[in-house]
């Protein structure tokens, strides 16, 4: 693992102190402006210890054009940090006689990043490399970096449901977490509940739609909500220093790599806030629908043209031949005849075996092609985000279920409950 560090570009260690060899799981948590941390730590605290230690590491994060204000609040964030870190356990961790718990950070710092690198992706990055560093002091490649937000909670069986699936899928090196957003009335007010709510149906109508598709990488891409081998993680050659949508990136990019599975149950509570720090993401989707008043979503037509793009690729390599007439025309003007032609010729010339043709196809024709392909008809007449209540009633009538209560507490149930079966 150490290869990486000289292959790719980071930042020096940050710590001399070496883990105990006992860990098996480190939690990695950017933070920014953000004091919820000290609640998400909390909770990490008294979450079932699992068969490894644990170490959280929370990168708080500024750029080189950051208000002074959060500038001074990250600072007396990290101090804080800093003192949980030390050796008397300070409350609410009275009770702690030896050892520090799970929910004891080990904090980062970083100021002045470069505007075009600053954002999560770059605090993503930098504690998911210390993470690797760390591993690898004690040779553990198996070691698992989960990555969380500062604005989570997380349930009591967290740790323990993560060391099972890994336990339980030897060959599965990456693997995504369920998630219900916080609903907490106490925490949240009425609109962004009710915006989050929208949004978490948003984000099960995709998945969902995605995988009628027969498309093969149908799973969600949160940042709070997947976990991977610390060696693996290298291989792919770390975290992208994106601004938003690093966790799709790195996710997909994945796939490519290992199988990408799902802990089921849901374990992770993110919060439903409004936020306009990224273009786009949760706090920033909840912001629109509040504005809006409406969510428009994409439209399940374009899902079903994907269907029948797919449903292609085996006719094409039983034929070794490209027979333009059977590919959704919807698709030839989007990709371009020539290009696909090349794409599929490409392919016919260098794979021998079913299963290669169809897997060398989808590292072409991936999630990034699929994002594309719906954005392209952002502005069409023929294909035009719809509303979602009414895209999700197409969706229901695919899966063969009957809705009489289209209330949005209804909706809300069964999309939840769908997503988590399939």
């Amino acid at each position: 693992m150490l290869n990486y560090f000289s292959r790719y570009k980071t930042l020096p260690p940050f710590f001399k102190e070496k883990p105990n060899k006992n860990v098996g799981i480190i939690v990695v948590i950017p933070c920014y402006d953000d004091d919820f941390v000290f609640q998400t730590l909390d909770n990490l605290n008294v979450a079932d210890k699992p068969n490894c230690e644990v170490e959280v590491i929370v990168v708080v994060n500024s750029a080189e054009n950051t208000e002074i204000n959060i500038i001074n609040k990250n600072r007396d964030v990290f101090e804080k940090l800093k003192k949980r870190r030390g050796g008397a356990c300070p409350r609410p961790y009275e009770k702690c006689t030896s050892g520090r718990p799970q929910g004891s950070p080990i904090p980062i710092l970083i100021e002045n990043v470069p505007k075009k690198f600053a954002g999560v992706g770059n605090a993503r990055k930098t504690g998911m490399d210390e993470a690797v560093r760390r591993f690898a002091e004690i040779n553990k490649n198996n070691g698992i970096i989960v990555s969380l937000d500062s604005d989570c909670l997380v349930a009591k069986n967290y740790f323990t449901e993560i060391e099972k699936y890994f336990v339980n899928n030897s060959k599965s090196d990456c693997c995504t977490i369920n998630f219900q957003h916080n609903f907490d009335k106490n925490i949240y007010s009425e609109q962004e509940i009710y915006g989050c709510q929208l949004y978490e149906t948003y984000l099960r109508y995709f998945r969902l739609s995605l995988a009628a598709t027969g498309f093969p990488y149908c799973f969600h891409t949160i940042g709070s909500c997947f976990a991977i081998k610390a060696l693996c993680y290298t291989k792919l050659g770390g975290m992208a220093r994106l601004q938003a949508g690093e966790d799709f990136y790195f996710l997909h990019k994945a796939a490519q790599a290992t199988k990408v599975g799902r802990i089921d149950e849901k374990i992770v509570f993110p919060a439903p806030r409004f936020s306009d720090r990224v273009p786009f993401g949760t706090g920033r989707a909840i912001q629109k629908i509040i504005e809006n008043e409406q969510y428009k979503v994409y439209n399940f037509e374009l899902f079903k043209i994907l269907k029948r793009f797919f449903e292609t690729f085996d006719n094409i390599f039983e034929t070794k031949a490209v027979d333009l007439k059977i590919i959704p025309k919807e698709i030839i003007n989007f990709t371009i005849e020539k290009k696909l032609l090349e794409i599929f010729n490409e392919t016919i010339a260098n794979t021998k075996h079913k299963e290669q043709f169809i897997k060398r196809l989808y590292s072409k024709f991936d999630a990034f092609f699929v994002i594309r392909f719906l954005n392209f008809f952002n502005n069409s007449e023929k294909f035009p985000p719809k509303e979602l209540f009414e895209e999700i009633k197409k969706l229901l009538d695919y899966y063969k279920i009957s809705v009489s209560d289209f209330s949005h507490e209804n909706i809300y149930k069964i999309i939840d409950n769908l997503d988590t079966k399939i």
